[in-house]
């Protein structure tokens, strides 16, 4: 296939798949605080760290010096963008505590592409470019748009951007090295430290070894003047050109051992490319043959390609998890600069940018050049939900506490209205990806007298028309013993016309429950169940506050302990009173992943706890219920003395496996009749 064909169908695929990726209309697409029929000022996006990593805690346009081809140009203004999950509750409560000499935005949905450059790849050791890639695609958002290409490019491949992980994986399942092991002059050398190979010393701090105090521009030249791109470098190029017309900033992150043969010329070309395209490339150094001779891998390329566009060049190291959750930590926030216009900025070639920050131990990043670019579409930043004053760091129902915008948040009320919108927007997406989605449960249970063994396959389903999502519990063995209608339950509940749909729920509902033990009578042990009510529509009814965040199934997480306050509430005894409840989540700092909750419900004499735990599925890219674990206890007799006490009366414990698609269109058949 000619390379020119491919990329006029990287073109065209992007065009039909990111026209969902356009602003929705009468969203708000020009840069905060532009004024209609003003010359628009130019921008670009910058990212502020100090020596720790962090942000500094005030930035003001006055702080940042540019210069553009050797000639101070102004700043007009600066905002603050929140970026990923819980951006637009981050960007509003940073504008309430803010000083009002910087705007604030938010870009809730991110354009990632992780590029895997096979040509720098032994083949059999994909294993690490595999690994980094799936570690950074842990870290993003449920609703973040990405795309995973593989250079050179397939000759099948389609490049589309969206919210599937499983597909984005299973493209990268495909990487495979192009280097024959048998052509390595030497051995492949280790990722660690080596004599020859100083700069590889601390793989995970190569970063920080060479601070960019002010960013240095890249050779300038005209178009016409640069050599030909070839190999991975044309293919990135060609890349980078298809995905310009997509509105909002990229991130680009290439995954490479090394660049080959690559003159400043064409690396400069291709960054151009970036720059033009608002993207952003961050390289990631990958163990590989860089001492081969005959190869000629080298990072340096990589690094200049990476800080041209204000990115940097990572190396993996032992522990990619760990790199690329500081890589995703940093994806969460950067600063847009806007100048004073130009003639000259919109006379098409590139313009040497220098950028500079005033504050001790500050480092910029930059792109080098300035060149026209599409603009963010950034949301401007509203007015924040009023959180509750009833405790400190407490978030209840507005009604109950009226707002004072005059007041702005404390930082502990920050962070408490970023963690619940975190939270609130990974489970709306969560919903949407886990629908359909079915597991194998072994569910034992265990009362006074009886033991109890269930296999079932449990799913999620949301019929259509309506806003409520189901948990189905198809049970097919009891102790071992077949059910024999289990085929006839899933043709009769999902497939079977003629029932409206109340009265399928009705008998989903019973099906699922109709082999629970004991005489209590429940429909919450269901390792999904408090998910439905994480949403905008019931959270008013609690009150949240953080204990603080600790380590959970491997990431950083909040504690986020919870209790029911206001009327009506969720749960209902049989005489249907209501029955107040309280628990706490594990809730993942980067992405508001709920890593685990408990539930507990305590009522005349009774005490109910649900505890359920989520493991990261690979194939699946998300987070999926991997053990329910329930007690019911009630007030006894049975002590020595006589004296009441709580006595377990029923425990179940549950386990997941063999996650997988479930193949009816539920939603084309949870219909209403006509």
């Amino acid at each position: 296939m000619p390379r020119p064909f491919i990329r006029g169908r990287l073109v065209a695929a992007l065009f039909a798949a990111l026209a969902a990726a356009t602003p929705a209309a009468g969203q708000a697409t020009a840069a905060p605080g532009a004024q209609a029929g003003a010359a628009a000022p130019v921008s670009f996006d910058i990212v502020v760290l100090d020596r720790d990593g962090r942000e500094p805690e005030r930035l003001a346009p006055a702080d940042i010096s540019v210069t553009v081809d050797g000639k101070p140009r102004r700043v007009v203004a600066l905002r603050r963008v929140s970026r990923g999950p819980g951006a637009v509750a981050d960007a509003a409560t940073r504008r309430a505590r803010g000083t009002g000499s910087m705007a604030y935005a938010a870009e809730p949905v991110r354009n990632v592409l992780v590029v895997v450059d096979q040509a720098s790849l032994v083949r059999g050791d994909e294993r690490a470019a595999v690994a980094a890639s799936q570690a950074l695609l842990d870290r993003l958002g449920v609703a973040d748009r990405l795309a995973v290409v593989l250079l050179p490019l397939p000759q099948d491949q389609m490049l589309s951007l969206d919210t599937e992980q499983p597909i984005a994986r299973e493209t990268l399942a495909k990487a495979t090295g192009r280097i024959d092991p048998a052509s390595l002059v030497r051995p492949e050398p280790s990722a660690f430290p080596t004599a020859g190979n100083p700069m590889m010393s601390d793989p995970e701090r190569l970063r920080e070894a060479e601070p960019v105090v002010a960013q240095a521009p890249a050779p300038v030249m005209a178009e016409a003047d640069a050599p030909p791109v070839a190999g991975a470098l044309y293919e990135l190029a060609g890349l980078l050109d298809a995905i310009r017309t997509v509105p909002g900033r990229k991130v680009v992150a290439l995954f490479s051992s090394g660049l080959a043969n690559a003159q400043a010329p064409q690396i400069a070309a291709v960054a151009a490319a970036a720059v033009s395209a608002r993207a952003v490339i961050h390289a990631f150094a990958l163990p590989g043959p860089r001492e081969d001779s005959g190869l000629g891998l080298q990072l340096a390329p990589l690094e200049t390609l990476a800080r041209s566009t204000g990115g940097t060049l990572v190396a993996t190291g032992r522990n990619p998890q760990r790199v690329l959750a500081r890589t995703a930590e940093e994806l969460a926030a950067c600063y847009v600069v806007e100048l004073e216009p130009a003639a000259a900025d919109s006379d098409g070639k590139r313009h040497a940018l220098r950028v500079g920050v005033s504050g001790r131990g500050l480092n910029v990043r930059a792109p080098a050049w300035l060149l026209p670019s599409a603009d963010p579409g950034d949301l401007p930043a509203v007015a924040p939900a009023a959180a509750a004053a009833a405790e400190p760091g407490t978030a209840t129902d507005a009604a109950r506490a009226p707002a004072r915008p005059e007041d702005p948040p404390s930082a502990r009320e920050a962070e408490l209205q970023v963690a619940l919108a975190r939270l609130t927007d990974y489970v709306e997406a969560y919903q949407r990806q886990y629908s359909g989605l079915v597991a194998e449960e072994e569910y034992k249970q265990s009362d006074r007298s009886k033991n109890l063994r269930l296999r079932s396959d449990y799913l999620l389903v949301k019929p259509q028309d309506t806003n409520t999502w189901v948990s189905f519990r198809d049970v097919f063995e009891v102790d071992g013993v077949v059910v024999r209608d289990r085929d006839d339950r899933l043709r009769r509940l999902f497939l079977e016309p003629g029932l409206d749909i109340s009265t399928r729920l009705m008998a989903i509902k019973a099906e699922s429950t109709r082999y629970n033990l004991s005489f209590i009578e429940r429909d919450l042990n269901m390792p999904l169940v408090l998910l439905r009510y994480l949403t905008p529509e019931y959270l008013p009814r609690f009150r949240f506050r953080l204990a603080g965040t600790h380590r959970a199934s491997g990431v950083e997480a909040w504690r986020m302990e919870f209790e029911q306050r206001t009327s009506p509430t969720i749960i209902w005894d049989r005489q249907y009173r209501e029955v107040q409840s309280k628990g706490w989540l594990m809730v993942e700092v980067l992405t508001g992943a709920v890593v685990e909750f408990g539930w507990r419900i305590e009522e005349d004499g009774a005490d109910a706890l649900l505890v359920v735990s989520f493991r990261r599925d690979d194939a699946l890219g998300m987070w999926v219920p991997t053990r329910m674990s329930e007690d019911y206890r009630m007030l006894t007799q049975r002590s020595m003395r006589g004296a009441p006490a709580l006595e377990t009366i029923l425990e179940g414990t549950a386990t997941y496996s063999k996650f997988r698609r479930f193949q009816v269109k539920i939603e084309e058949k949870l219909v209403n009749p006509k």
